[in-house]
């Protein structure tokens, strides 16, 4: 599974690999686990007190944002994936050579998302962490604005969670040659953006 969030350009082989062995099925219990890890460091923010430091998008009052983060984040990690799986599979059928299976689809965006969870999670651990340790949220709004060693690491972290996920998204089908390469692209880059959007929709 270490290999699954450390070499994103080798997802295909990876995928291959769990197939042989018959634990394909496993993977999905990554993301699931990811998902539990977001709600374990939500429940820490909720358990301090604070609120979301950017505007909110779903209807749940600010003072239990966390709470409720914490309570829907697996479930909606996982109909995202689904959402977006489904709509990769849809084009491509509509684009692809020969017609193609829906377990791979999932494996592979399955593999792409637990990749952006993962380097996304470790900035909210951090944050939790900080919490934990007595800093308040006006400490820490100051930390995150300001140019220096936290800003700086959040922003890697976050090109990690997103180029990372995309990158493996993107290998997996132009290897697999489903169709044209910059067709595999548009479709893994579609799918992608479509799987970001659902997740920020509740991810603060």
């Amino acid at each position: 599974m270490l290999k699954t969030l450390f070499h994103p350009w080798k997802h295909l082989e990876l995928y291959e690999a769990y197939r042989t062995s018959g634990a394909g099925s496993r993977v999905f219990f990554l993301l699931a686990g990811l998902a539990l890890a977001f709600s374990l460091t939500s429940l820490v923010q909720a358990a301090c007190g604070h609120f979301p430091a950017v505007p909110v998008i779903l209807p749940l009052g600010l003072e239990n944002y966390f709470f409720w983060q914490a309570l829907l984040m697996i479930p909606w990690v996982m109909a995202s994936w689904l959402v977006a799986s489904l709509v990769s599979r849809s084009m491509l059928s509509l684009l692809a050579r020969n017609q193609v299976s829906f377990k791979p689809v999932l494996v592979w965006h399955v593999l792409s998302f637990s990749v952006f969870l993962f380097w996304l999670w470790l900035p909210h651990l951090l944050t939790a962490v900080l919490y934990l340790l007595g800093m308040s949220q006006k400490e820490w709004v100051d930390l995150i604005s300001s140019p220096g060693w936290f800003q700086t690491l959040y922003l890697v972290f976050l090109v990690l969670a997103v180029g990372g996920g995309w990158l493996a998204l993107s290998a997996s089908l132009v290897k697999r040659k489903l169709t044209r390469n910059w067709v595999s692209i548009l479709v893994a880059s579609l799918s992608y953006l479509l799987w970001l959007g659902l997740v920020f929709i509740l991810l603060r």
